[in-house]
């Protein structure tokens, strides 16, 4: 009875054993018609690629792309243009006005009050307002009913006046007349301030993207050719296994170790299309537009010491400068208010010349003028708006001088962030270097044993999973070193997209 169990065992055994090699010759069988059938689209791909590849795309091509077609710069664009309007039209009103006032007819006509008059008028920086006015109105007077012979009597009451008026309390000196210019001005450099600041932030998004695309390219090939290798050892640990010199526990094993290996693969090419997505969206492109891009990633480092860095970014940092003149607005908007409380004088001189003539070309002449000067005087009695807009420029003030304060503090904090960031990012990449270097030579050994037959194949899935995991942090530590170089000189106010990225792209060129 015990031989007849032993046998039926056996049996069972080698009924099991056939089935797997059945198994396994189909699977073969499939894995070699894939692999053909792969082959032979490669080459077809290949072959289309480099008739019609798609355009190799630089960082520096990517940026001066972002810097035309991102979403966020056409915005500062337009409000730069914006602030070029307004400092035009405030400027507007320094240039010398012209209005010409007409209304007659041609020719004779019964209707009086014909009117013929041109002004002109030039306001300037100081204060002082000129005023030029030359006109003449016709009238006439009917003649008397009844009486042969009588006609009506037509005249022109001409009128050419030159005034000089200057305030000497309220609206005195260009800090108060010219105020609504230099308002107009500051928004103008302060619309420059902020495009520029676009274009940092917008150049360390576009570079984040494109290093992120080129990490997880080379990422794909990483984990393709981790697959290759996983599945070099799923054969050979199966071709061991018929010869009977491995257990099944290694082929599945190694089963295993090409199933993640491909779900890796899988995720990396997913993450190469949201990252192509990303950086399409951010340079203007449409989402199915193909391109490709450099797969070096420079290692060029700022050397630059954490204080030497917060002096440089407490000079440099637009945002810094923007707050600064925004409190200098305050202080000018303050200065306003105080002038708007003081009472209305101005002192005026006229030179006149009012008469009546007999016809239109009479009206006019440089004769008979008649020199007046007077004074104008005004105060309102209820104070309260100007007072009220006096205490609200100086509560704007104080809060702008608050804000410098707390934006000093806060851009200390960055810089020095940054700066431990950088030295964070350099040791993580020295690490991870050391890491894929370890873990290939762990590779090799734990490969070499087990084709020797001293170990099992464990070794050797996790001397893969170790360096595929080692490779994966070095490649993402070095795309975080170019992002985190970038970042650097934008957190100190350095950055120059025109430049400096052209600069980098040719250090990874080299």
């Amino acid at each position: 009875m015990r031989f007849l169990s032993e046998w039926h065992a056996r049996s069972l055994l080698r009924g099991e054993h056939n089935e797997n090699d059945l198994a396994r010759r189909t699977r073969r069988r499939l894995i070699l018609q894939r692999a053909c059938g792969c082959l032979l689209t490669g080459v077809v791909v290949t072959a289309g690629v480099s008739a019609q590849g798609p355009p190799r795309l630089t960082l520096a091509q990517a940026v001066q792309g972002a810097l035309v077609m991102n979403d966020r710069m056409i915005a500062q664009n337009d409000t730069a243009e914006q602030a070029n309007l307004g400092v035009r039209l405030a400027r507007n009103n320094f240039q010398p006005k012209l209005v010409p006032n007409v209304l007659g007819s041609f020719g004779q006509s019964d209707v009086s009050n014909q009117t013929y008059r041109l002004d002109l008028t030039q306001k300037l920086t100081t204060g002082t307002e000129l005023r030029a006015g030359v006109g003449t109105t016709s009238a006439q007077i009917p003649g008397a009913s009844g009486i042969p012979g009588q006609s009506d009597i037509r005249f022109y009451n001409t009128d050419t006046t030159l005034t000089v008026s200057q305030p000497l309390l309220r609206g005195f000196g260009p800090t108060v007349s010219r105020r609504n210019l230099t308002s107009a001005e500051q928004k103008e450099i302060d619309a420059r301030r902020q495009r520029t600041l676009a274009e940092q932030q917008v150049t360390v998004e576009v570079a984040s993207a494109y290093y992120r695309l080129v990490a997880q390219q080379t990422l794909v090939e990483v984990a393709r050719k981790s697959l290759d290798r996983a599945r070099r050892l799923r054969d050979a640990s199966e071709a061991k296994l018929d010869a009977g010199l491995v257990s099944q526990l290694d082929v599945f094993r190694a089963q295993q170790l090409v199933a993640q290996a491909e779900i890796q693969l899988f995720d990396a090419e997913s993450s190469v299309e949201d990252a192509h997505d990303q950086l399409a969206f951010l340079i203007g492109r449409e989402s199915g537009v193909a391109f490709d891009v450099a797969t070096d990633i420079p290692k060029a480092v700022d050397p630059i010491a954490a204080d030497e860095a917060v002096a440089t970014a407490l000079e440099r940092r637009l945002d810094l400068q923007s707050a600064m003149a925004a409190a200098a607005e305050a202080d000018r908007a303050t200065a306003y208010a105080r002038n708007q409380l003081l009472p209305q004088v101005d002192v005026n001189l006229a030179m006149t010349r009012r008469q009546t003539a007999d016809s239109f070309t009479n009206s006019f002449g440089l004769d008979k003028f008649q020199a007046v000067t007077f004074f104008s005087i005004s105060m309102p009695v209820d104070r309260t708006p100007g007072l009220i807009d006096y205490q609200n420029a100086l509560i704007d003030r104080d809060r702008r001088r608050r804000e410098i304060e707390t934006l000093q503090r806060r851009i200390r904090d960055d810089v020095k962030r940054a700066v431990r960031e950088r030295d964070r990012v350099i040791r993580s990449l020295a690490a991870a270097e050391t890491s894929v270097e370890i873990g290939q030579k762990e590779v090799e050994v734990a490969q070499l044993r087990y084709e020797r037959g001293l170990s099992n194949n464990l070794d050797v899935v996790t001397a893969e999973a170790s360096l595929l995991s080692a490779e994966a942090r070095r490649i993402s530590a070095l795309a975080d070193a170019a992002t985190s170089r970038i970042g650097l000189r934008a957190v100190l106010g350095l950055l120059d997209p025109r430049k400096d990225i052209v600069e980098v792209a040719d250090a990874s060129g080299r």
